[in-house]
């Protein structure tokens, strides 16, 4: 496990790398909780034991309630895994549609095998192939966070809603 108590998103800058999927999990949820408005997810299928735990579900609706300018936006490649064995953020995006959302890549975009998450603005996870967990990030690097927003934007704009993603589960 890696120790992240000193770790504070916005000041700390210390680049991280983990190969462990726990340290990445960690990794998730601590910036997360510690996210005050923004969030944004590019990943293949949103993997169950990254993206779909408890914690990382209740630190997102706490997010999305307690500040109403809250953004987090997901993207992903293949939206099966989801829809087929239910997923935690795929229900709470169907409840607060007004803060979370979610779109699937455009078919030219399908080939990008690295996931990414970028916080506030300032902070990233990259893991590099979504089946392996070595992964890095900053909890403080502009720069590189602005890279990932802009590539993430490019492609969220090309991105499409895909209607089994609306469905309101019962």
């Amino acid at each position: 496990m890696i120790d992240l108590t000193s770790h504070i998103l916005g000041e700390s800058n210390n680049f991280i790398e983990l190969d462990c999927r726990e340290g990445l999990r960690q990794l998730i949820l601590t910036m997360t909780q510690q996210t005050t408005h923004r969030i944004l997810i590019f990943s293949h299928s949103l993997d169950h034991t990254l993206f779909d735990t408890d914690e990382l579900y209740e630190a997102i609706k706490l997010l999305a309630i307690k500040n109403k300018r809250t953004h987090i936006h997901i993207l992903v490649q293949d939206t099966k895994p989801m829809t087929q064995k239910g997923h935690r953020l795929l229900n709470l995006t169907r409840r607060i549609s007004s803060h979370m959302q979610i779109r699937i890549t455009a078919e030219e975009h399908k080939d990008i095998l690295e996931t990414y998450i970028i916080f506030d603005d300032r902070a990233y996870i990259v893991q590099n192939h979504p089946e392996r967990f070595e992964a890095y990030g900053n909890f403080f690097d502009p720069l590189k966070a602005r890279q990932l927003t802009e590539q993430f934007e490019e492609l969220w704009n090309r991105a499409n809603i895909d209607s089994s993603l609306r469905r309101l589960s019962m």
